[in-house]
């Protein structure tokens, strides 16, 4: 890493991964697609295409941190996982540094342990448990997220070792308020040091071409890049590209952005599509802001079948009103007849 000023990190389709979630989507059964959940890996490549490094994530489908679940199957994308950093000529047993993360509390507010994202990065192959002795003196960093996250912009911030005594070397913060993810644009994560001073980015790039753009909806497979000064520690340089695969996991790593729902084509629906426009973002909470199109019931046919225009329903007969009492005539003054003159 000392002579690196821009690396390009892609992360590899899983088939089995990408049909199990697709399959889920189309019946409704999200459990399916736990199911096929595999670990991630990734190659790291230099700006002239030069292959650099390798990244597998080392994880159990069905692991338990104490007596809580932390696999992939039942806590994706929080489980906890390591993953190692090695050259494509070696193995993940040769590695020049790992990163251990364990099983968190994902999309909710960052305001205690259990529900701050965190990573290690350590030199050097894993010699921790179960294999051996402890890694703490290969310490390079450890990432956390601060009390409430960074409130409206996802932050990072980047120690020189864990426990209290660590020292911040660096703040991660992103471009974006309140709003993060999608496939319409970059998504930028400025690095600067203690001081304030610039110290890199890290970008999610947008796709590219129609291949990328496919690959972006129907898998949760991202292209990132790397920007760091020349002369930047190579400490600090692998603190930002463990940094980087932490961004991925609580980010970009809940599915593609389309959905297809063909679970109620059976009863007469049309198919629902479901697109991922963004995630807001708010104090470490994570909700996907979705839109869909279709899903809309189909008209039912008449009762009395064969194409026949249904009968028009029955004019309501009004009331008949009864009939107003005709006034009796008044009667007429009886003529007063003139008194007879009297006789004389």
């Amino acid at each position: 890493l000392a002579e690196t000023e821009k690396l390009i990190i892609k992360q590899k389709v899983s088939l089995l991964e990408a049909a199990a979630q697709n399959l889920a989507n189309a019946v409704d059964m999200d459990a399916l697609g736990a199911l096929g959940e595999t670990a991630n890996t990734y190659g790291i490549y230099t700006d002239d295409g030069g292959h650099k490094f390798n990244v597998v994530e080392t994880s159990e489908a069905c692991g338990f941190t104490g007596c809580c679940p932390s696999g992939r199957i039942c806590c994706n994308p929080n489980h906890k996982l390591q993953l190692h950093f090695f050259m494509p000529e070696h193995s993940k047993n040769e590695a020049m540094m790992f990163a251990d993360r364990p099983c968190k509390c994902g999309s909710c507010c960052a305001c205690c342990s259990i529900c701050k994202q965190e990573m290690t990065v350590y030199e050097g192959p894993d010699s921790g448990p179960p294999g051996g002795e402890d890694n703490s003196d290969k310490e390079i960093a450890y990432i956390t997220q601060p009390t409430l996250g960074g409130f409206l912009s996802p932050q990072l911030n980047v120690m020189d070792r864990s426990g209290d005594d660590g020292e911040q070397i660096a703040t991660i913060t992103a471009n974006a308020v309140c709003c993060i993810g999608g496939i319409c644009c970059d998504h930028t994560f400025n690095v600067t040091d203690s001081d304030g001073e610039y110290m890199g980015k890290i970008v999610k790039e947008a796709p590219e071409g129609i291949g990328d753009a496919l690959k972006e909806l129907a898998t949760d497979a991202d292209n990132f890049t790397m920007y760091v000064p020349k002369e930047l520690d190579p400490k600090k340089k692998a603190a930002m590209l463990g940094a980087l695969h932490l961004i991925d996991y609580m980010f970009f790593e809940n599915g593609g952005a389309a959905n297809v729902d063909l679970s109620g084509i059976m009863s007469g629906e049309m198919p629902e599509v479901e697109f991922k426009c963004c995630d807001c973002y708010c104090c470490g909470c994570i909700c996907p802001c979705t839109t869909s199109c279709g899903g809309s019931e189909e008209e039912t046919p008449p009762e009395n079948g064969g194409g026949e225009e249904p009968e028009e329903a029955a004019e309501e007969v009004p009331e008949e009103e009864e009939p107003e009492e005709e006034p009796e005539p008044e009667e007429e003054p009886e003529e007063e007849e003139p008194e007879e003159e009297e006789e004389e």
